[in-house]
Order: C-alpha cells, then structure tokens, then sequence
C-alpha cells in the first residue's frame, strides 16, 4: 500500500521489483489492497484512506490491516495509527466472526482447487482458515501483531484461548507452511496445493522429510483436522 502522491515512484519500484535477474527475482508487489482495489489509482494521501476506511470500505479491507506493518517514507507512523483505528472499529462489530467465516467460503469458493484435500491453503483446516482463526481473535480482543505466531502467542497469554489449543494450532499452522515453503523451493513459485499424482507425492513426502508416503499423509491429515476443530472451536 502506497501512501502519498508519488505515483511514478510506486509504478518503478513496482517494475523494479518484477525484473528477473541472473540472481532471480525478489517478488511481485500486489497493491490491489489500494482504495477500490485494481480500479483505485496505485498511491493515496491519508486523507483519501481515512475516507475510504469510513465510507466504503469492507470488513475483509480492515481486516487484512491486521498484517499491516511500515516499510519507508515519511508518513509510516500517520498511516499505522490509522490502520489501527480502523482495524480496532472493525473488531468490535457483531457480526465479526459470521463475516469472517463467510470470507473464508468465499475464498474457498473463488480461489479454492478442484481437491479440497490436496489444497493445504484454502481447504478445510488449511492455513488460510488458521490465520483467519487467529485474526478474528486479535480483532474481537484489540491485540495487535502482524506476525501470525507472535499473535497466537499473545491470545495465548491473555487467555482467548486455551494454552493446548493454541500450541496445537500453531504446531499444525507451521507444519502447513512447512509444506508450501518445501513446494515452493522446488518449484520455484507460490503453490497452494500437494501434486495430484501419486509418484510425484511420493518424491515430495522425502523432500518433506518423511519416511514414506503414508507417514507424510497421517500427520498431513493430523494438522488439517486439527486446525478445523479449534477453527471450530472458537469461531463457529
């Protein structure tokens, strides 16, 4: 998200950050979380957020701002202190936890694959549905952390939930990242979901450091059921 007026500085880093080199490429920056997304122009004053935040904005846009943390410039304190408002304003609404779970239907329904088992991200008790999980509570409770683990650490603590549900889920919740992190590095690109083909997951159980196939696949199902309960649990 780019706040100020710059808007030629936002395309160039943007490009910047595409190139591939001989070194490869670092990532590519999505700013659609911008005011009215792919249609809003890519920078805008604090003034045009607060707007933005107050009249049209939706629930998932305040929300994402859980994940919100400063870069550079000279409006990062400005701009973080409006984030949170918005964020704490949002938290308390009634039908936080409904809403949220809604958005996560509708991701699965969206952005879901064909097997909702082999999709470890948006599928039943995937990692989605744990960060999900864990915003919600930060929200409805005010505790700020843009960092997944730290956060369920803090709901920890405050006792939102209970110690052995929030070691379990972030047991699972690493372990699924795990698994994309393993998939990425082989791949060499984002993916959201194990291979379909039975030898291919085979040769990705030893990347995942399992003995065999089925060890992969008992403590695979272990983490994804196990992040549906406490998702269960605390949210439903």
């Amino acid at each position: 998200m780019f706040v100020g007026e710059d808007v030629r500085a936002a395309q160039h880093l943007m490009v910047a950050m595409a190139q591939t080199t001989g070194e490869g490429s670092i990532w590519t920056v999505d700013a659609r979380l911008r005011p009215d997304g792919e249609k809003g122009i890519l920078t805008c004053s604090l003034t045009a957020y607060e707007a933005y935040y107050q009249t049209r904005a939706q629930l998932w846009e305040a929300q994402a701002l859980t994940r919100a943390r400063p870069i550079a410039g000279p409006l990062q304190k400005e701009f973080m202190e409006l984030a949170q408002n918005v964020w704490r304003i949002a938290g308390q609404r009634p039908d936080l936890f409904a809403q949220i779970d809604a958005m996560l239907e509708r991701i699965r329904r969206g952005r879901g694959s064909a097997s909702d088992e082999l999709d470890f991200k948006t599928g039943l008790g995937g990692v989605i549905e744990a960060e999900f999980l864990v915003q919600a509570l930060q929200m409805r409770t005010g505790i700020w952390n843009p960092q997944m683990i730290g956060a369920l650490e803090q709901i920890d603590k405050a006792g939102v939930m209970r110690q052995p549900d929030a070691d379990k889920l972030g047991e699972h919740y690493k372990y699924l990242r795990s698994i994309g992190s393993t998939l990425r590095r082989w791949e060499n690109k984002s993916v959201s979901t194990l291979p379909a083909d039975k030898t291919e997951q085979e040769k990705f159980a030893v990347r995942a450091g399992a003995k065999s196939l089925d060890d992969f696949a008992q403590a695979y199902r272990e983490a994804r059921t196990g992040v549906h309960a406490i998702y269960s649990k605390y949210l439903l």
